[in-house]
């Protein structure tokens, strides 16, 4: 199933960073989740997104972001009749905003030794897994 859909709106929730805690000897580890979720007037699908980076027990970056995507009517339409959006088409919007979020880290350090910490490749295969099953769909 192709979904039509455009980027409707980006936005960062949380950005924190604590670039006094890093350690230029040490690695640093990147933990991130994603949650999606369908918009009450189903037109829309979004995507939170969260990234901790980290060395040891100190935490050193945040970014918390929401991408927005408004969906096509017909893309919507196969979505009901479905009664899910399938994983391929969540795996696809994640990696849209991990490529964003490469984009807000890398400008929000600039001018800070964190600027050096690249997000790194992130595979969405191991991490989302199954399709966003609709709570309730027409009958």
């Amino acid at each position: 199933m192709t979904i039509p859909y455009k980027i409707a709106r980006l936005e960062t929730r949380q950005f924190a960073i604590f670039p006094d805690r890093f350690d230029n000897q040490e690695d640093v580890g990147v933990n991130s989740a994603y949650e999606f979720s369908v918009s009450v007037d189903e037109t829309a699908i979004r995507c939170r997104s969260t990234f901790h980076y980290f060395q040891g027990e100190e935490v050193l970056m945040i970014l918390e972001m929401n991408a927005y995507f408004a969906i096509a009517p017909e893309g919507i339409a196969d979505i009901l009749k479905k009664g899910s959006v399938p994983v391929e088409f969540l795996r696809y919007m994640g990696t849209i905003v991990v490529g964003t979020a490469r984009g807000v880290i890398h400008t929000k350090t600039e001018g800070t030794v964190l600027n050096a910490v690249v997000l790194p490749p992130i595979n969405l295969v191991e991490i989302i897994t199954e399709d966003l099953v609709l709570k309730e769909t027409p009958s």
